[in-house]
């Protein structure tokens, strides 16, 4: 059960992600951000690497393709830890 995050945790959490790795403010990050304008694409195949360690999660290469905002990302996740009941060991 405790592995349910709410989505503002999980959106807290993927904005202070960002902003570690790419050394910005939390605050220049938002929901709205898109990945092009913020980071180049070695970057974001950091970030998502990064996404998969902290929500213990897989994102594979074509769906990170598709993610072009902040929003999108934290979707993901969100949808990806609803979707998962913990039972995956």
């Amino acid at each position: 059960m405790s592995s349910q995050l709410p989505p503002s945790e999980i959106e807290a959490k993927v904005i202070e992600a960002i902003a570690d790795q790419l050394g910005v403010a939390k605050s220049d990050v938002t929901r709205a951000s898109e990945f092009d304008a913020i980071c180049d694409s070695l970057d974001k195949a950091e970030l998502m690497m990064e996404f998969e360690d902290l929500f213990e999660i897989s994102i594979t290469d074509e769906t990170a393709s598709k993610l072009l905002t902040v929003a999108d990302a934290i979707d993901l996740i969100q949808r990806t830890l609803g979707g998962s009941n913990g039972s995956d060991r």
